[in-house]
């Protein structure tokens, strides 16, 4: 997990006062990590987004790999639905002719 940051980290970072972070907080510009016990924290990740900063999870690499692994699984859902409305109507036509057999 990603170290929180204090009010002094964020000021240093953002090149501003304590008092500024403090008054951004009450202003609601700004929201601290919550049942924090102490001083107020920041998660790291709630900041880079506020600066404009994309965080992507993935490499591009485990995006394309991914991306192939959901056509694939596309690919086989499409499969197994059409086998399952075989299925269905196979099943469909064998209680209705053992119906018109009784």
């Amino acid at each position: 997990m990603d170290k929180l940051l204090t009010k002094k980290d964020l000021a240093e970072r953002w090149q501003v006062s304590t008092k500024t972070i403090e008054n951004w907080v009450k202003e609601g510009k700004l929201t601290p990590c919550r049942n924090i016990p102490g001083d107020m924290r920041f998660h790291p990740d709630y900041i880079t987004e506020l600066e404009g900063v994309k965080l992507d999870k993935f490499s591009p690499l485990e995006r394309r790999k991914m991306e192939r692994e959901i056509e694939e699984l596309k690919v086989r859902l499409e499969k197994a639905e059409g086998a399952l409305a075989k299925v269905s109507m196979i099943s469909t036509e064998a209680v209705y002719f053992k119906l018109k057999e009784a």
